[in-house]
């Protein structure tokens, strides 16, 4: 590798976008969580990436480290467990309850299932919103490595990726992406913005000009919808 590339000159140059990216994921997600341990993930992602590379493949180097930079993070994410088990078992009684209610009617307003949520569970709005907003951080970081696999993937997957594996993880993508264009036009467009575009959820409030909270909903509802649709179809 080192005949092709100078890795501390890619280490420079691509050690901005680690932070980017470290910044952009810890926005979303609990203070306990260190930006620092992110970058740190990033950068050994970074190398990783970096020792396997292969310049003859038909590959832009910026796309092969961006997707293992951002697979590293999550990777560490995914691998710890910050919440306590009360709240996870809110969540699941939560999420269970939303999705009811988007089958009795799939065009209801967050907000509107977030207060009919509370009163049946006497809660407080607020409580229910901030369960919601760990619901968002968990859908996340279960699905967010599918949604930001770049085309081609494929093409450089991990050698001890069996055959098997890497049909199970094309699967999931069709399913993704049918999941996907059944979703409404507002909701498409959230997380075309979020995953394509790679805007956080304050950058999509600017652009749609719509709260933060209620972008966080909207993607966090999406994200329901999909999980619903995919389950059906195993």
């Amino acid at each position: 590798m080192a005949n092709y590339l100078d890795k501390e000159e890619l280490a420079r140059e691509f050690y901005p976008l680690v932070r980017k990216i470290a910044y952009d994921l810890v926005r979303s997600l609990p203070p306990s969580i260190s930006v620092d341990d992110l970058i740190q993930e990033g950068i050994i992602g970074f190398l990783s990436a970096i020792e396997k590379f292969d310049p003859q493949r038909n590959l832009r180097v910026s796309t092969y480290v961006t997707s293992r930079i951002k697979g590293a993070m999550l990777d560490y994410l995914r691998s710890m467990d910050w919440m306590p088990r009360t709240l996870r078992k809110q969540m699941k009684t939560i999420e269970k309850k939303r999705i009811e209610k988007l089958n009795e009617d799939p065009q209801k307003a967050p907000e509107e299932i977030n207060s009919e949520i509370a009163k049946e569970l006497g809660m407080e709005v607020k409580d229910v919103e901030i369960v919601e907003r760990e619901i968002s951080r968990d859908q996340i970081l279960s699905l967010d490595k599918y949604f930001f696999e770049e085309e081609g993937e494929e093409n450089f997957s991990s050698d001890d990726e069996g055959p098997d594996k890497a049909f199970e993880k094309q699967e999931l993508k069709i399913k993704l992406e049918k999941a996907i264009r059944s979703l409404n036009e507002r909701e498409q467009l959230i997380l075309s913005l979020y995953y394509e575009e790679e805007l956080n959820f304050k950058e999509i409030s600017r652009v749609l000009e719509l709260s933060e909270s209620r972008v966080c909903q909207i993607h966090s509802t999406a994200l329901s919808k999909i999980k619903e649709m995919i389950k059906e179809w195993v």
